[in-house]
Parts: C-alpha cells; sequence; structure tokens
C-alpha cells in the first residue's frame, strides 16, 4: 500500500509529538525534585543532611584555636539543639570582617571552601549591620573589650600610660590597641611598643617576661592567663578605650530567617540555663552580658 506524503507527513507529526509529550514527562520528573529541593528553607536543608556548617577563625584563642575553644564549644551545643552535628569550616581572618563575612557567609571564597551555615564570633553593631545588606546579625551572647594584662611584680598598679615610656608593651599588630598606643600621647611609646602576629604571642612575651604588659580584647587576655596569681588584668587607662565595648553574635544568610530564629531560642536557652557561662569559664573567659 503506498501512503501519499500527507499521510506520512501526518504520521510524523503525530509521531514527534508523543515522543515530545514523552521528553516532556521525564524531564519533569527530574525537574520537580530539583524545585523542591530549592525551595526548602535553610533550616530544613541543615536538617534534612544532618550537618550545620560553622565558619569559625583560626588562631584566635581562647574562643577557636587548634580545634577548641569557646566558639567550638559553643557551636556545638547549638547543632545539638537543632537536632544535628557540627562540621567547622576554618578559616584566617582576611583584611577586613566585610571579607570574611562574604568569604564564609553569603558567598563563598574564591579558593572553593565556603559559605558556612553560620558565623560565630560576628560584630553585633547597629550602624555596621546597616551597611552589610546581605547579611543577617543576631543572637549577642558575649560582650568584649580591651584590657592592659600587667605583671604584678613590674607594675603593682596602672593608672597612666605613663611607665610605658620605658617598659615595654605589646601589641597584635593592625588592632585599636596597637592604634591607641602608637598615638597616645603624642607618640611617646612608639620605642617601646612591642608589635606580635596574634594577641596570644603577646601574652607568651608577658608571660616570659620580655614585655611588662600587654593590651588586648579583655577574652583573649583571660583565656591565655587563665588565672596566673603574676597578673592583673584591668580596663586600659584611657577613655575611649573604656568605653569601647562590643557585643559578639552570629551571622546567616540574609534570607535564612528560619535559622535565624532557630539559633536565636538555642542561643536564649543556653544563656538562660547557665551553659553558655560555663563554656566560657572552661575556658577561662568572663561572661559578659551583652
Amino acid at each position: 500500500m503506498i501512503r501519499s506524503p500527507a499521510t506520512a507527513s501526518r504520521r510524523f507529526l503525530i509521531g514527534m509529538r508523543a515522543m515530545f509529550a514523552f521528553a516532556g514527562l521525564v524531564l519533569a520528573c527530574i525537574v520537580a525534585p530539583l524545585a523542591d529541593a530549592e525551595e526548602l528553607s535553610a533550616l530544613a536543608k541543615i536538617r534534612q543532611s544532618g550537618v550545620l556548617k560553622v565558619a569559625l577563625y583560626k588562631n584566635f584563642a581562647p574562643f577557636s584555636h587548634d580545634g577548641r575553644g569557646v566558639d567550638v564549644d559553643l557551636a556545638q551545643a547549638l547543632a545539638a539543639k537543632l537536632g544535628v552535628r557540627m562540621s567547622a569550616l576554618w578559616f584566617d581572618a582576611d583584611e577586613n570582617m566585610e571579607d570574611d563575612l562574604r568569604n564564609m557567609v553569603w558567598k563563598g571564597h574564591y579558593l572553593g571552601y565556603g559559605p558556612a551555615d553560620v558565623m560565630m564570633h560576628a560584630p553585633i553593631d547597629p550602624a555596621y549591620m546597616a551597611k552589610v545588606d546581605r547579611v543577617k546579625f543576631f543572637a549577642p551572647y558575649h560582650r568584649e573589650r580591651y584590657a592592659i594584662a600587667r605583671r604584678l611584680d613590674v607594675l603593682p598598679t596602672l593608672d597612666s600610660f605613663e611607665p610605658f615610656e620605658k617598659l615595654g608593651i605589646g601589641v597584635e599588630g593592625d588592632t585599636l590597641a596597637a592604634t591607641v598606643m602608637l598615638s597616645a600621647d603624642g607618640g611617646r611609646y612608639r620605642q617601646t611598643i612591642k608589635t606580635y602576629r596574634t594577641a596570644g604571642e603577646a601574652v607568651e612575651a608577658l608571660k616570659s617576661g620580655s614585655v611588662a604588659a600587654v593590651m588586648a580584647q579583655q577574652g583573649e587576655l583571660e583565656g591565655g592567663l587563665a588565672g596566673d596569681a603574676r597578673m592583673a588584668i584591668d580596663l586600659p587607662p584611657h577613655p575611649i578605650l573604656q568605653k569601647r565595648q562590643w557585643p559578639l553574635g552570629l551571622a546567616v544568610k540574609k534570607q535564612s530567617d528560619d535559622l535565624a530564629q532557630a539559633l536565636q531560642a538555642a542561643i536564649n536557652e543556653l544563656i538562660a540555663d547557665g551553659s553558655l557561662k560555663a563554656i566560657m569559664q572552661r575556658h577561662g573567659v568572663t561572661h559578659r552580658q551583652p
């Protein structure tokens, strides 16, 4: 039987329509689960994976260093509250906080790691928070400030910076402490300032007697000295540094509302039942309510 070209054409079109319909059905089966996965909230994804990825600073004792610290223990406690395990994403501090937030919270590092689900030790400052529109800052859990640790045998009291015209004082480079000491009283103390890579290194120099005092964040001094009876820790004899205090909290992507709510609730519980205070005490830090 000889088919007309029109009949053959119609059958070809019918066959093609059937093939496209089948292909569309297959594609729908593939795309639908992907679409559902994309619609999962941040918290749902974490619970589905069973892992909370937490960004933690390297070389920042007693908060996060060599696999341990206040922020490490707190991150594990937060993960437990969510019913998942904690996975640490360790990172080096970049040139500024904006870089850290980009690399570890909302975008990821150009070398291929990150972002995390949440970042510890984020500044809770209204003016700064208003400028960073890709990040949600919340759950303040500690208040930090600058302090001076001094050797009691060399400096039994400290009412001004004047002793540092002759006695060495250690600071971490590129910090407010370093800036203040370099400019204080017309630069009178520039010759005796000793700059270290980290506050921890400055504290070790204090212990060894290489310097008479160290100015750094109080939590770093408390953790590094761990109740050393030879030392005293006081607020600096400087009006700006005595007033300069800031809360520390958590940071997540701006759209991670449900995750932020769950972590805020977890922080509230850890503060209320004394768990956070106990974590800090284990690492030598006095908890200061934000």
